[in-house]
């Protein structure tokens, strides 16, 4: 027989907790009778709490971070292929027999009375939403993970656990991704044109994206073969896994970008690309122009496209739901009860969200965090 426990809660007393301002972050979300998501839970030494499927949403470093422990100690792993692809590139771990590269929508039995599909959340390439169906009583908990919106399938739940990122009225702006794209081309095409290197930062899956859009053809127009692109090692690695999976997209080949090749073309007055994430400039970003295609609350007031009075260039290319989308996404899943994720956005942005949820929706709705 199998012992009910609650079906949905984010768990504070993990394997070994990460802290940020002395708050934990990254908690995993434990679903139905044996599932956690993004994280691994410890074993409390008599196994009251076995969680024995882990599911694994998609591949940015804060949803992985416990990943090697999963593979040591759980009967299951699930995560879509290119997630798969993704992570192994990135974490350099060995392969397991637990781990079940599962394509989306196709249900996947635990043994412990829940079934787990993953459904597709368009926030990076492989993402999914988790959807754990209670065998016994029918009872369905969705848990988001992150996503965007308007894109993606919304299937009805009881109970969903939802990314807090956006929480605010602030995060309510619209973007043509196509018309940003085609933006940072004309700008990149401009400053080449000029005799200046580029550094453009941005999260991973957003910067293979601009990568592939600059090795287009648009209006005549083309960046040279002979200016490199450059990233730090693992991005290269982790572009060179999923390219494959990418529809109608070509990859230009990548060199590996480092002090010493970024000095030698600074000394020799060429020019170049360089990819890298927010926060991992290079020594030579003084006399590159900057892109940052990432997103912050000025594109509300600036646009999705605008110059800082430096010169640094902002580009909107959001990865996650606009405010006014996540309302939407909720209303279209129409679930009973939400429980808004305050452990990887503020507390206070969480609870936010979920007080306008419940004032504009009608639902029960209420943040959960893990502070010390």
């Amino acid at each position: 027989m199998i012992e009910k426990k609650p079906v949905a809660f984010i768990d504070c007393d993990v394997f070994s907790k990460a802290t940020e301002n002395g708050n934990p972050i990254n908690q995993p979300i434990k679903i139905g009778n044996s599932v956690v998501c993004d994280g691994y839970l410890q074993d409390k030494g008599v196994r009251e709490d076995n969680r024995t499927t882990a599911v694994f949403t998609h591949f940015h470093d804060d949803h992985t971070w416990n990943y090697s422990n999963a593979l040591r100690h759980c009967n299951h792993i699930l995560m879509t292929e290119l997630t798969y692809e993704a992570i192994k590139s990135l974490k350099n771990l060995p392969d397991r027999p637990s781990i079940e590269k599962l394509p989306y929508n196709r249900p996947f039995q635990t043994g412990y009375g829940e079934t787990v599909e993953l459904i597709d959340a368009n926030h990076v390439p492989g993402s999914c939403q988790v959807l754990v169906t209670m065998e016994e009583t029918n009872q369905k908990i969705l848990y988001s993970g992150d996503f965007s919106f308007p894109e993606i399938p919304t299937p009805k739940t009881d109970i969903l656990i939802l990314d807090g990122t956006h929480g605010t009225d602030s995060f309510d702006f619209d973007t043509d991704k196509q018309s940003v794209l085609n933006r940072i081309f004309d700008e990149v095409f401009e400053q080449i044109e000029n005799d200046n290197p580029v550094e453009i930062l941005a999260n991973r899956g957003t910067m293979q994206e601009i990568m592939g859009h600059l090795h287009k053809t648009i209006d005549g127009r083309f960046i040279a073969d002979d200016i490199p692109f450059l990233a730090e090692s693992s991005d290269v690695n982790l572009t060179n896994a999923i390219k494959s999976f990418y529809d109608d997209v070509k990859f230009r080949e990548l060199s590996i970008s480092n002090n010493s090749v970024l000095n030698e073309l600074y000394d020799e007055h060429k020019q170049y690309i360089r990819f890298a994430r927010p926060n991992y400039g290079s020594a030579q970003q003084e006399r590159a122009k900057i892109i940052q295609a990432d997103v912050n609350p000025n594109f509300k007031s600036q646009g999705a496209f605008w110059t800082d009075k430096n010169g640094k260039v902002y580009a909107c290319l959001a990865a996650h739901a606009t405010f006014d989308n996540v309302i939407k996404y909720v209303k279209s899943v129409d679930p009973e009860k939400v429980i808004v994720d305050g452990t990887r956005v503020s507390y206070d942005m969480a609870e936010s969200l979920a007080n306008t949820l419940s004032k504009k929706l009608g639902i029960v709705a209420f943040a959960h965090n893990c502070k010390s």
